[in-house]
């Protein structure tokens, strides 16, 4: 059982929001300036555009690169678990799941979203550095495979992006599991997941209802 971090089991979204309400205060730009910041995170501009506005918004020393990675920096540390995440992790490993985390990004900042126990819940981690091989080609996802003694094909992968989670994953020979947030599947969607839930406790209850492929040994063994 694989899944992705970002928007999946953790709130990326709302670490973003905290981020900006905290740049506010930090900048005392109050809460027409903080408008302004939500306002704009949710234009289609590129990290560049985005920083570029906001520097000129509010007469800012630093250049848009500079605020750029600034911010970025901080998000690590305001990512938390969606409700109910840890626990169902521990109840999936409970009932013979192998658990594994895939997820594209840097190290260190990857793993500064895996606090509060989140870690210690995977049998395998693998991060995609940006200068390598990343989601969604097919390799990673057998390289994750590999890390818990399986091959990618009859696993499952579980993510909120079509491109990198569920065209990945489907490539590998995985059945997906695409938590949509409200989305709608796009019409000229490539790969269309095996299932579609709502969120990510959804995603958990159809993964509890399915049983592992390690049940049959749990059984054996409890028979002994």
């Amino acid at each position: 059982m694989v899944f992705d971090l970002d928007d999946t089991l953790v709130d990326y979204d709302r670490a973003i929001l905290s981020g900006l309400a905290a740049f506010a205060v930090d900048r005392g730009v109050g809460e027409q300036g903080l408008s302004f910041l939500l306002e704009i995170d949710q234009l289609p501009l590129s990290v560049e555009e985005t920083w570029g506005r906001i520097r000129e918004r509010f007469a800012l020393v630093e250049d848009a690169a500079e605020l750029a990675r600034s911010f970025q920096s901080t998000l690590p540390g305001l990512c938390r678990p969606f409700p109910g995440v840890v626990e169902s992790l521990a109840a999936l490993r409970s009932a013979g799941w192998t658990t594994a985390l895939l997820t594209n990004g840097l190290d260190h900042e990857q793993r500064a979203k895996l606090g509060g126990g989140l870690l210690e819940l995977f049998d395998a981690v693998l991060i995609c550095d940006p200068a390598g091989q990343r989601k969604p080609e097919p390799s990673v996802f057998a390289a994750i495979a590999a890390a818990v003694g399986a091959t990618a094909e009859g696993g499952w992968m579980v993510g909120d992006s079509l491109a990198l989670d569920v065209a990945g994953g489907a490539a590998a020979g995985m059945s997906t599991v695409w938590v949509s947030h409200g989305r709608p599947l796009p019409d000229d969607a490539r790969v269309r997941p095996d299932h579609t839930v709502h969120s990510v406790d959804e995603a958990f209850s159809l993964l509890l209802s399915t049983e592992s492929p390690r049940a049959d040994e749990r059984r054996e063994a409890e028979a002994r």
